[in-house]
């Protein structure tokens, strides 16, 4: 009878330790769970607000080319009779440049410095994946080719060109006053490089106004339906 006492205790013991260690496991499983969920939400907000930030960059930006392309368009199409002076006022109704300088007024391309840091966390550490809707996936796959997208590069080479303008006719002119170097050597060259960079700037701005569409979207989905 002791005997049969002794099997009895050790049957309960086993499945007492059995149950205890199934019960650690799912505690251990409920533990990692929210700490993964926390996670989660941390990585969801933080990106959403890296989206909201050049969200928010790209309209500033298109505010910046709208005001290039106004005075690019003053300055070419009254091209015959315009001035260093003429221009510069242009400039004060549509500021873009803190420099005021023509040859700056005249030359520079603008763009924005993307945040990207937690989407290329979300991306690297394959936890993109656990975004269970495939629509939203790819669409904050595709934010990669945005948010990298150098707004510099499609008018470098004619900013370029026409700095080299000025600096040329100031060797010939030997004077730095741009103003007058402006006022005196103006030509079809000029005029050329000046009409590409309103073209490209135009391209630009259709292509900024689409991101911005694009971001809007994706941020009002992730904020009605969540990300993971």
């Amino acid at each position: 009878m002791y005997t049969s006492f002794l099997k009895k205790e050790t049957v309960f013991n086993a499945i007492a330790i059995f149950i205890s260690i199934l019960g650690s496991f799912a505690v251990e499983r409920y533990i990692q769970f929210n700490k993964e969920q926390a996670e989660l939400e941390i990585l969801e907000n933080n990106l959403l607000y890296e989206l909201e930030q050049n969200y928010f960059s790209l309209l500033s930006l298109r505010g910046t080319l709208k005001s290039v392309i106004a005075v690019s368009d003053s300055t070419t199409s009254n091209w015959s009779g315009i001035s260093s002076q003429k221009i510069k006022k242009y400039h004060q109704d549509n500021l873009y440049d803190i420099n005021e300088r023509i040859e700056f007024i005249l030359s520079n391309s603008y763009g924005f410095s993307a945040k990207n840091m937690y989407f290329n966390s979300l991306k690297n550490s394959g936890l993109i994946l656990k975004i269970e809707r495939k629509e939203l996936r790819n669409e904050i796959e595709s934010v990669g080719s945005l948010i990298n997208r150098n707004y510099y590069s499609s008018n470098q080479k004619i900013s370029e060109g026409i700095r080299s303008w000025f600096h040329e006719k100031a060797l010939i002119e030997e004077s730095l006053n741009f103003d007058l170097i402006f006022d005196k050597h103006k030509n079809f060259e000029l005029l050329k490089l000046l009409s590409d960079r309103r073209r490209n700037e135009i391209y630009k701005l259709y292509g900024v106004e689409n991101d911005i569409e694009f971001l809007e979207r994706l941020i009002d989905d992730i904020k009605t339906k969540g990300m993971f």
